[in-house]
């Protein structure tokens, strides 16, 4: 059987959501682990596509209007919770079920995060959830199966 239309309809999707394509992997009936890996490397994608082209914008807007945006005034939310608590690590690790790898990647740019440790802890942050996602997706599959099997 060939599962290369499957492995990247997983991959364009966890381009843009990571959750969606853990489950259509499974909806797929791709292994686990090959699900695991195929979002993990389509999120980190999508974080180097930001971070490859983001940069060098964010360099420009920063010469032109720099002094105008590192107001800290404006510092309220979530991701300024997490950032200033936990930096880098926590936006890695918090914004694949939160804000996603495009937008991830371009806060932490515009937090002056480190590109190459960005890149590190957001593709930790999608191998992580992909594992989380895909272990809590498996038991409850398995819990319908059992509770199916049992009404049977």
């Amino acid at each position: 059987m060939n599962i290369l239309p499957q492995l990247v309809s997983v991959f364009g999707l966890a381009f843009i959501n990571l959750w969606s394509a853990v489950l259509l992997g499974l909806a797929l009936s791709l292994s686990p682990v090959l699900v695991v890996i195929t979002t993990s490397l389509s999120y980190t994608c999508g974080v180097i596509v930001v971070l490859l082209l983001g940069q060098p914008i964010r360099d420009r807007i920063m010469a032109r209007f720099g002094g105008k945006l590192n107001d800290n005034a404006n510092r309220e939310g979530f991701i300024w919770r997490v950032w200033d608590r936990f930096g880098v690590i926590g936006l890695g690790l918090f914004a694949p079920i939160t804000v996603g790898a495009q937008i991830g990647a371009i806060l932490g740019l515009s937090l002056n995060a480190p590109p190459r440790r960005l890149l590190l802890w957001m593709a930790i942050g999608a191998l992580l959830w992909s594992i989380v996602v895909i272990i809590a997706a498996s038991i409850g599959i398995l819990g319908v199966q059992s509770v199916t099997s049992q009404a049977s």
